[in-house]
């Protein structure tokens, strides 16, 4: 009989599930200082963002999926990004539906992110847009395209209400 291994690390332990703190912990350099800045940035500017621990099957394993209030879907909250806290190789990822990409001024955003949104494949009418972010200018044009598609996904009615209120 063969001796079945623990997983390394908790990210990969399928019948423990880890907390947010656990999986931003095992994170190695640069990304163990950049991530939980994009999170703490994403938090900040997009308005009822939410985050839950969920397994995705031997690729992403355990990963965050931050979700957002939506106006323009069929329900009261949309995904906004995924993050993979792969130890090694961290990954964002970001789904785009045809509606959230025509409301985005491709043409003005950087390179790093137009290059991902292009690259990105195609399934069930929607762009998975994958980024590792490695730099602190990365960081920047990421958090720039989680707050943009935060706006589109309140939308207009959210910010009009807000200004109601003042």
């Amino acid at each position: 009989m063969s001796e079945a291994t623990a997983p390394s690390t908790p990210w990969a332990d399928r019948w423990n599930e880890p907390d947010r703190d656990t999986l931003l912990a095992n994170l190695n350099e640069p990304a163990s200082v950049l991530i939980p800045k994009l999170l703490a940035n994403a938090v900040e500017h997009v308005e009822g963002l939410e985050d839950r621990v969920v397994w995705h099957g031997t690729s992403w394993r355990w990963t965050l999926e931050f979700t957002a209030p939506s106006t323009i879907g069929e329900s009261d909250r949309e995904l906004l990004f995924y993050f993979v806290p792969n130890p090694e190789e961290p990954l964002v990822c970001v789904p785009l539906r045809p509606e959230h990409i025509e409301h985005m001024p491709i043409r003005r955003l950087n390179r790093y992110i137009r290059d991902g949104i292009r690259g990105a494949k195609w399934a069930v009418d929607v762009r998975w847009g994958k980024w590792v972010c490695t730099a602190n200018t990365e960081l920047e044009h990421l958090t720039d395209l989680l707050k943009r598609k935060g706006k589109i996904l309140i939308g207009e009615s959210v910010s009009q209400k807000r200004k109601k209120a003042s």
